[in-house]
């Protein structure tokens, strides 16, 4: 009896110290859960579940996306609320971008930002068309003080939208550090976004540095991964050979609860043998430096294949500030013969999180790598100063990243400027000389870009003495076009002296040089008109803000190309 009491009482004290290290686990668990999260009492910017298209951080094409995309189910004009008190600090109005949008500063020194909208509340739209009117044109941008649009938690300050650079009706939302600007992690607000899924991991990729190999070759190599059961690993079980000093990368996606929309990751942390060796969170960004992802993924994979790799390693000219730098530099050399591991976690905001690991062992190198020699280079360290017969460039200091040979082509008038994969952290100047037979047609010739869809666009240009000089933030295809065509203006909705009721509707399209600007007069009183480059509408509204009364009146519309023609 003795003996069977005294196993009870031990039993007993063992389940007792599991309950309570138990409950230890689950507070510490909590806790590590909600640290994260920045202390607030804000609401949904949106009345509706929040469901995404893009989150913080994703990958975008020369910038990190700096907010949340939430689904507005495909159609415009809900109601956008103000997450806390404040008070409307800015309004922007343009064709490009975040289109319309508000921005609104909180006394708790975050300002919440909404874009891509539709309209505002009487007492915010009266104040745009008044500014609008005294201005003369439709993009705008109004600074206010804290007495002009106060607003309440809940308020309505506006209707979603799809203007901007937007591709479908969507609100898009970011919260930012009110003195400095730097956008901040949404997430980081405990807004509720179910997500249960973890991140996908779909290629690694690894990069021999100073002619160092990987399985004995001289360039960066991807390697496929699957997912199976265990988790994800190579598609072939592989060892991966390495000579000398090499990086690594990851291809990574996330997915939320309720959306097909491929969007990014919240943390990557890479391992060698167990050691933590490098780390990279998406919590804030910066304006400033957002456009060093072009160091930080893969730029030529991005571009070319839609693979989000997000290198392991940092860069020296890389000034992103999402990385733990007591780490290094994330570069790995083996110097033994041993087999090692490399193990990547990659996590999303949730806590999701996906696990992939790959061998590796040092190989003996069969050839050296050798560097092209006998080739003219542009310096990642100095100004670049080239001309010849038909063009000029610079290149400033510190606009590269790297060194790259000097290669371009010359045929049929068009310069082939070395590899647009090629990332730049800042832009370059390129002049292409006019020739003899288009000398009077200075002023109506423009720089244009040859993408490699063959789609022309406008780089602009200024001339002067023979040469047609622009900026330009991307190697490529350039040459020199001439447009003297004017725009060209439809009437659609109504006919000459027919009665209309709401707006007038043009088409103003232009072949060439790009529509620069339009204005709309209605018997010789400027009338605001809005235009949408995605459809090529001229709308001109009849509204309580139109002073524009019943009867019969004369209407001029005047459109001007990029290049100075006129209808």
């Amino acid at each position: 009896h003795r003996f069977f009491c005294k196993i009870c009482i031990e039993l007993k004290y063992m389940v007792l110290k599991f309950n309570i290290f138990s409950i230890l686990i689950f507070f510490q668990c909590a806790y590590a859960a909600q640290e994260n999260f920045i202390e607030n009492s804000f609401r949904s910017p949106i009345g509706i579940p929040i469901i995404l298209s893009g989150d913080f951080g994703e990958l975008r094409s020369n910038h990190f996306h700096t907010g949340l995309d939430i689904k507005t189910n495909g159609k415009p004009n809900y109601r956008m609320y103000a997450i806390e008190d404040g008070y409307v600090s800015r309004i922007n109005i343009s064709h490009w971008g975040y289109g319309k949008a508000i921005y609104v500063d909180h006394p708790n020194g975050y300002t919440s930002v909404y874009g891509h909208l539709n309209k505002f509340p009487e007492k915010i739209e009266k104040i745009i068309r008044a500014y609008q009117y005294e201005r003369k044109t439709e993009s705008i941008t109004i600074h206010l003080d804290s007495l002009a649009i106060p607003v309440k938690k809940s308020e309505i300050i506006a209707y979603s939208g799809n203007t901007g650079g937007s591709y479908g009706p969507h609100l898009h939302f970011e919260i930012r550090e009110t003195k400095t600007e730097k956008p901040v992690n949404p997430l980081l607000f405990n807004f509720k976004v179910p997500d249960h899924k973890p991140p996908l991991i779909r290629n690694v990729k690894f990069y021999p540095f100073n002619g160092t190999t990987i399985n004995n070759e001289c360039e960066p190599k991807v390697f496929k991964i699957i997912k199976k059961e265990s988790g994800f690993q190579l598609k072939t079980d592989a060892i991966i050979k390495v000579n000398g000093v090499f990086g690594v990368g990851i291809d990574a996606i996330d997915f939320f609860d309720n959306s097909y929309n491929k969007c990014g990751v919240y943390s990557v942390e890479m391992y060698l043998d167990d050691v933590l060796k490098f780390k990279q969170l998406m919590k804030k960004l910066d304006f400033s430096t957002n456009r060093d992802i072009n160091i930080h993924k893969d730029f030529a994979d991005f571009r070319n294949k839609k693979l989000n790799i997000h290198k392991s390693f940092i860069h020296p000219k890389n000034a992103l500030e999402i990385y733990d730098t007591t780490l290094g530099n994330g570069l790995i050399h083996i110097t033994d013969t041993l087999k090692h591991e490399i193990k990547y976690i990659v996590k999303d905001f949730a806590g999701n999180n996906s696990m992939f690991v790959v061998n590796v062992s040092k190989e003996k190198l069969n050839a050296p790598c050798n560097s092209v020699t006998g080739q003219a280079w542009l310096s990642e360290n100095n100004e670049n100063n080239f001309q010849n017969e038909e063009f000029k460039i610079i290149v400033p200091k510190n606009t590269l990243y790297d060194s790259v040979p000097f290669d371009y082509g010359w045929k049929n008038n068009k310069l082939n400027l070395i590899n647009r994969d090629v990332p730049l952290k800042q832009k370059f100047v390129l002049s292409l000389k006019l020739g003899h037979q288009v000398d009077s047609l200075y002023s109506k010739t423009f720089v244009a870009e040859i993408t490699s869809k063959s789609k022309i666009v406008n780089r602009k240009g200024d001339f002067e003495n023979g040469w047609v000089t622009t900026s330009l933030k991307s190697f490529g295809q350039y040459t020199l076009m001439v447009d003297t065509l004017a725009p060209k203006i439809k009437q659609l909705n109504f006919i000459e002296n027919n009665p209309v009721s709401n707006q007038l509707v043009f088409k103003v399209t232009d072949d060439l040089s790009g529509l620069q600007q339009y204005n709309v007069w209605i018997d010789d009183q400027w009338v605001l008109s809005n235009y949408s480059f995605r459809n090529n509408r001229l709308v001109v509204p009849f509204d309580k803000y139109s002073s524009v009364e019943s009867g019969l009146h004369e209407c001029r519309v005047e459109a001007k190309d990029e290049r100075n023609n006129n209808s």
